[in-house]
Order: C-alpha cells, then sequence, then structure tokens
C-alpha cells in the first residue's frame, strides 16, 4: 500500500513538473504591416505529450480586429507535439499597438502567452509627384420610367380592384339597410298628407303645386298597393279602374268613396289646367277627403298570400342578383379598358418588349433594371459596375476568379486573374497587352481549353485587338458555344465575349456569356465593359 502512496506522488509530481515546461509562445508574421493589411498572428504551445489544449476562439486584443480563426495546426516531430493557432487581424488606424497576453487551459490549468508589439503604418503618399485632377462634371443620365411603369401597373391590379370591391361592398350594406328601414306606402301617404296640412297655398301656382302633390299621393298609393298603374293614368281613366275592381270584387270600395275621390280629381283638374282658384277651406277638405280614401283603401285590401309574398321575395332577390351582376359586368369592363389603355400607352411611349418584359419579370431586363454596384475587384483592382456583386473564388495557388451566377444562366460574368509564369517568356508593347501572334494564339488556347472545362462544346470564335470604352488595350476573343447543365437536357447556344489584358503580374481575363437571341443580353455585356477601368492609384 505504501508502495502505490509514493507512486503516485511521483506520478502527480511528473504531471506538474512537465506542467511547467509546457510554454506558451505568441507572435507575429511581421511587426510592422500598412493600414488596412492583415496581420498573422499565431499562439504555438510545445508539448511532450498528449494533452487537452483549450485555444482561446476570441481574443482580447481591442482595438484590433479579428477576421478570421484558422483551425489549430499540429506537427510531431520526434518526440514532441507542437500545436499551432493562427488568427487572421486587422487595423485601420496608424500607430503603435500591443496584443496583450492570451490565455491558454493545458488539461485545465490556465496559461499565458508573451505580449506582442505591432506598428501600423500609414501608406506614404508624396504630395509633391501626385497628380491632382478636375472634379468630374456631372453625367446626365437618361431618366428610367420603370419605376413609374411598376407603380401604374400596380395601381390597376391592385388598389383598383380592391376600390371595386369596397365600393360594392358599401353599396350592398347601404341598399340592404335601406331595405331594411324603408317605409310601408300607407304610412309614408299619411305621412305626406301631413305635411301637406302644413302648408297654405296663396297664390294660383301655390294651389297648383299643393295639388299635383295631393293628387300624386294617391295615385303612388293605388300604383304601390294595387294592380292599378294609377301614374300612367288619366283621371277618368283611374276611376273607371276603380269602378271595374269594385265590380270584380277585387278592391269594395264604397261608391261615396269613388265619388270624393271624382270631386277631388276634378277640383284638381281646374286648378292645374284651368287655372282655377279653389273656395277657402276646400284644400283641408280635399286633403281629409283623400286621407279617407287612403285609410279605406288600405282596409278593404286582401291580404296577400304566400304563394305571392314568396313569388315577390324571389323576384326582388332576383332583381338584387341582376343588379350586383350588373355592376360586376361594367366594373371588369371599365377595370380591362383601363388596362388595356395604360398599356397601350405605355407601349407607345417605351416600346412593347421593354413594357412587357417589364410586366412578366424578363430575367436580363431584370438585371438591367437592378440598382448597379460599383465594386473593385483583384489585384491590380479592376473597378466593374454589375447588376450583381461578383462572389469570389480561390481556384488554386496562382489563379483568383470572380463570378456572378454561374455558365448556363440568363447571364453569367466572370473575372479571372492569374498570375505571370515566370518560365515563360514573352514579348509585350509599354502596357503589356499587345502580344506577337505565337503568344496571341497561346491565349486564345488557353480559354478556349478553359471554356471546355466548363462544359463548352461546338466553340465558334474569332479574335481581334479590342480597346474598351475607358481606353484599356486589350485582346478580344468573342463567337458562340453550346452548353447544357444537364447531359439529359438539349444543349442551348450562348454568346461569349472574353477580354484579355496582361499586367506586370501576369495576366486578368474577363467574360461574359448569355443566351444566344437574348434581347438585353448585349445591352448588358455592353454597359458593364463600358465600367471597367483599372484602378492605378489608390
Amino acid at each position: 500500500m505504501r508502495f502505490i502512496k509514493v507512486l503516485f506522488i511521483l506520478f502527480t509530481c511528473f504531471r506538474l513538473n512537465s506542467q511547467v515546461e509546457s510554454k506558451v509562445n505568441a507572435g507575429v508574421v511581421s511587426n510592422t504591416i500598412t493600414i488596412g493589411s492583415q496581420i498573422d498572428y499565431f499562439l504555438n504551445i510545445e508539448i511532450d505529450s498528449i494533452r487537452e489544449i483549450q485555444f482561446p476562439e476570441e481574443l482580447l486584443i481591442n482595438p484590433l480586429e479579428i477576421l478570421e480563426a484558422f483551425p489549430i495546426d499540429s506537427q510531431k516531430v520526434k518526440d514532441k507535439y507542437f500545436l499551432t493557432k493562427r488568427y487572421a487581424l486587422i487595423q485601420f488606424d496608424s500607430g503603435y499597438y500591443k496584443i496583450p497576453e492570451q490565455r491558454v487551459l493545458i488539461d485545465g490549468f490556465s496559461k499565458l502567452s508573451n505580449s506582442v508589439e505591432i506598428r501600423v503604418k500609414d501608406i506614404v503618399v508624396d504630395t509633391v509627384k501626385q497628380k491632382l485632377y478636375e472634379i468630374k462634371p456631372i453625367i446626365i443620365v437618361n431618366k428610367n420610367y420603370n419605376e413609374l411603369i411598376k407603380k401604374i401597373i400596380f395601381l390597376l391590379l391592385v388598389i383598383i380592384p380592391l376600390i371595386c370591391i369596397v365600393y360594392l361592398i358599401i353599396n350592398y350594406l347601404r341598399n340592404k339597410a335601406y331595405k331594411k328601414n324603408l317605409v310601408p306606402p300607407f304610412e309614408r301617404a299619411i305621412q305626406a298628407l301631413k305635411k301637406l296640412e302644413e302648408r297654405t297655398p296663396k297664390a294660383q301656382e301655390d294651389f297648383k303645386k299643393y295639388y299635383s302633390d295631393l293628387i300624386d299621393v294617391v295615385r303612388t298609393y293605388f300604383e304601390e298597393e294595387t294592380d292599378i298603374d294609377a301614374l300612367e293614368s288619366t283621371s277618368e281613366e283611374l276611376l273607371v279602374k276603380l269602378e271595374m275592381y269594385k265590380q270584380s270584387g277585387r278592391l269594395e270600395l264604397e261608391s261615396s268613396t269613388i265619388k270624393n275621390l271624382r270631386n277631388v280629381l276634378s277640383t284638381a283638374d281646374l286648378v292645374k289646367f284651368a287655372k282655377a282658384i279653389p273656395e277657402k277651406g276646400a284644400t283641408n277638405l280635399d286633403r281629409k277627403l283623400v286621407e279617407e280614401i287612403v285609410i279605406e283603401t288600405k282596409e278593404v285590401l286582401p291580404e296577400p298570400s304566400i304563394e305571392e309574398l314568396k313569388a315577390k321575395e324571389e323576384y326582388e332577390e332576383l332583381l338584387r342578383k341582376e343588379k350586383i351582376k350588373k355592376i360586376w359586368k361594367w366594373s371588369i369592363i371599365g377595370f380591362s379598358f383601363s388596362t388595356l389603355i395604360v398599356l397601350c400607352l405605355s407601349i407607345f411611349i417605351y416600346g412593347f418588349y421593354p413594357v412587357i418584359d417589364t410586366i412578366f419579370r424578363y430575367p436580363t431586363k431584370k438585371l438591367i433594371d437592378n440598382e448597379w454596384i460599383t465594386s473593385q475587384y483583384g489585384s491590380p483592382p479592376i473597378q466593374l459596375s454589375t447588376p450583381k456583386v461578383l462572389k469570389r473564388r480561390l481556384l488554386k495557388s496562382s489563379t483568383i476568379n470572380f463570378v456572378m451566377d454561374s455558365i448556363g444562366d440568363d447571364f453569367f460574368t466572370e473575372l479571372f486573374f492569374e498570375q505571370k509564369n515566370k518560365n515563360i517568356s514573352a514579348t509585350s508593347n509599354e502596357e503589356g497587352n499587345t502580344t506577337n501572334a505565337e503568344e496571341t494564339q497561346q491565349l486564345i488556347d488557353n480559354e478556349i481549353m478553359r471554356l471546355e472545362g466548363l462544359g463548352a462544346k461546338n466553340i465558334l470564335m474569332e479574335a481581334d485587338n479590342y480597346t474598351t470604352p475607358k481606353g484599356l488595350p486589350t485582346l478580344k476573343i468573342s463567337g458562340t458555344l453550346d452548353y447544357s447543365q444537364n447531359i439529359d437536357l438539349e444543349s442551348e447556344r450562348f454568346v461569349f465575349i472574353i477580354l484579355i489584358m496582361k499586367h506586370d503580374k501576369g495576366k486578368l481575363s474577363f467574360s461574359n456569356i448569355y443566351k444566344k437571341g437574348d434581347r438585353y443580353g448585349a445591352k448588358l455585356s455592353e454597359r458593364i465593359i463600358e465600367s471597367m477601368d483599372i484602378i492605378k492609384e489608390l
């Protein structure tokens, strides 16, 4: 038992001794950098056995910033293990900075690294030799009415139908409320007679208006409550129809009631046509007679049967549906006509395809209408304006490319940088962009091989020297090719344009590829090429 305790103490001491020996070192690749350059900072540790090592993911490095933390790199040399954790840092202000000690856990025990000092220096600019340029003038940009067209189409397709629907709903609710609160004919007639009671006509025109309203009350009541077309009948015709209804038993009015109505109608005709003035008190007497006629008529009206009530409701429902159908019909006709007028007017102003392609979102038209982005890519920095930002892809150590979408899409753009191969000698002019025939052919062959590597077939091309609108001399390779994204699908024909430029560090290749027959492919390509420029001085 004592022997086991001794072994345990010795093992513990050995462990502690080995932990003490493990040391964390910190350093940088270069202690002096320029503003915006990457700082390669590393932490490494040497151990003689496998341990649990935990490097910090977040460093205490304020005001520096961490761009990226790389995976741990491990190496074994003889019986030693070397573990390295690398970090990419950056700083945009010049000055002297100190990266403080960093904490690393070894088997749960904390170890501190050494601190590291770095210097971030400014980019030296010779203000004497630096060229000065005039302020760039204002560039006149053609008006773009695409947003206006979109707003008009949105107004037609969304706002107007909503207004029509809201109008129909409001109108329906209004009619429903009106019918619900509709005053019955008898009560309406009595109310009208009460209003006549308040009037005191004096002149002949007043009497004429009074008797016209009085007779309209009784005629309207007969029209609404009986089958007699009282409003379309003369006084004599109305009396004859009432006598016929009485004899047939359909309207059992007293003879005195019909006689009183005859007297009122005669007085009204004399006042309206003969310009007679009734005796004093005659207006009130005639009004009371009409009121008695209305009351008696209501009393003798037969009660409507269930079939009649049902038929009336069905008829009213049919009228309501016909009215709604008519409203919908005219709403659709009006909306269609308005849409057609606006569409024709837009096509007349802007052209057929721009309007149609804007409505149906033609892919390359959509790219043209996007808000374009101007950015710089690669080294030397190439400035381009594109509808989308180009994404960087690192192919191998000597090549970098930036792409927008992929070959086979509606529009593909690629910016390809290749470092100079020192084993190949070339003759070039002062700018390094014109080559002899042999070298030109080599460049063309390389581009064809690159296209074939992407899956292109049946490549037809021509090459010529070309100067971009910004004055960059290039070798232009253009033509057509076949490409299919799927082996089972039929190949499509594409147009390609490649511009090759040479510079001190190597060459760069710029490519545009779009479907043959695309209405906006050439315009897109020209616009991007027009924006191409090399930024020689930052």
